[in-house]
């Protein structure tokens, strides 16, 4: 590979999927080669008729007990908290951890053999503690008595309790963040751990993203999309729903969970003989500063997002073999992230592999992009790229390679997109180890 690399090489160790399609990291990469889909029905009872989305991806939160989270704990812990925790604990464990308990509480754990003040938590969120807001709120104007688990809304929904929350569960004294850019979130905090960790600030950082957007007592994030027309209305036919790159697409599905990694300098991990799935080599950030709402139709910025990823792990266009694409089923992003790909990869775009996991997994939000920085890092390590679920007629305009079985992967390294309301641009450059 050409062009220079950073003195600390960055490696991924473990990873925490929690999905619709599965959680862990052996269920995960299950649904994905089995093209499993975790969209269903939806009917709770916040869904008023006048609302027409009626699918979602939604997930459920594993047993925090081996973490020391009892029911009343629990209470005190909005839902996407929760989620990382579960996920930290899974991506530690799988890169081969120890999770020591500290004190007597059992509520508080060692990261054995790590300096915890050498090990971070960046975790990404697009909309943080909504569960919480919309269940205090709900208080509020029912006149129900703000007391008991009530009383701690605020420390539970500030976006920031949810690294918080996970360092003072794990011990990690590192910086400690909560990135909040939409859908770009988890990407974006993978982003900045990168580069902490390349840099030399911190040996180790738990890193990804985390939403949980559709419990009973919520709805809201679901209701404002279908507002603004952006989710799917393909209530008929709920696995088929999410259609990246088809013709028949007509929005995204709403879904939710956690994405996290564990990354390392590449010393420390072979230090205590981890085997890393990927390395993170290069990582690229940009703005559209056109709209709130809708991806620039010129796509400079996100062709420059996914060139400075490039150049920054020092690839050309031709050592890229696959491409996760942001992909939401939209009728706009589609093909304006099409375009993107053939002005950054010109000729070389015809062996490059593009896909979306949305398609399974659906729209999670700030997790999304830990969620796919995962499916990528897992495609390396296997050598093969998932199919494109749902792809039965492809647009005309999103024309890339789009694989329609799993498909091998020959090439050393993977681009991860991520783009966001706001023009946030957010793009991985991941190499095999």
């Amino acid at each position: 590979m050409g062009g220079e690399r950073a003195a600390r090489r960055v490696v991924v160790t473990g990873v925490g999927p929690i999905t619709s399609i599965g959680t862990g990291k052996d269920a995960f990469w299950d649904g994905l080669v089995s093209g499993r889909r975790g969209t269903r029905p939806i009917d709770l009872p916040w869904l008023a008729k006048r609302f027409r989305c009626r699918v979602g991806a939604p997930v459920e939160i594993p047993d925090l007990a081996h973490l020391g989270v009892d029911e009343q704990e629990a209470r005190l812990l909005d839902p996407a908290t929760q989620l990382a925790l579960a996920a930290t604990a899974l991506a530690l464990e799988d890169a081969g951890f120890r999770l020591v308990p500290a004190g007597d509480s059992g509520q508080r754990f060692t990261v054995e053999g790590v300096d915890p003040e050498r090990a971070g938590v960046i975790l990404g969120s697009g909309i943080g503690g909504l569960c919480t807001i919309e269940r205090a709120h709900r208080a509020w104007l029912l006149g129900e008595p703000l007391t008991g688990a009530l009383r701690y809304s605020v420390p539970m929904l500030i976006p920031n309790a949810i690294p918080a929350q996970t360092a003072v569960r794990f011990g990690l004294r590192g910086e400690c963040k909560t990135v909040s850019t939409a859908c770009a979130a988890g990407t974006m905090a993978i982003g900045d751990a990168f580069r902490l960790v390349r840099d030399g600030e911190l040996d180790l950082a738990i890193a990804g993203g985390v939403d949980k957007t559709m419990a009973d007592y919520d709805g809201f994030s679901l209701l404002g999309f279908d507002l603004l027309n952006t989710v799917t209305h393909r209530n008929d036919d709920p696995e088929g729903a999410s259609r990246p790159f088809d013709c028949d697409r007509d929005g995204f599905v709403m879904s939710e969970g956690a994405g996290i990694v564990v990354l390392e300098s590449e010393a420390h991990a072979r230090a205590r003989g981890a085997r890393p799935y990927c390395e993170v080599a290069g990582y690229g950030v940009t703005c559209d500063a056109h709209s709130m709402l809708q991806i620039d139709p010129g796509v400079e910025q996100v062709a420059r997002a996914m060139r400075r990823a490039l150049e920054g792990a020092g690839l050309s266009p031709e050592e890229v073999g696959y491409v996760n694409a942001h992909g939401t089923a939209t009728r706009l992003n589609d093909p304006a992230e099409s375009r993107a790909l053939r002005q950054v990869f010109g000729r070389a775009i015809g062996q490059v592999l593009v896909n979306s996991t949305k398609a399974m997994t659906g729209h999670a939000i700030g997790a999304a992009g830990g969620i796919e920085a995962i499916a990528t890092a897992l495609s390396l390590a296997h050598g093969l790229v998932h199919r494109c679920v749902n792809l039965d007629r492809p647009d005309p305009e999103c024309d890339v390679p789009l694989p329609r079985e799993n498909a091998p992967l020959g090439r050393l390294a993977a681009l991860s997109n991520s783009f966001a309301f706001g023009g946030h641009n957010a793009v991985l450059a991941l190499v095999r180890s």
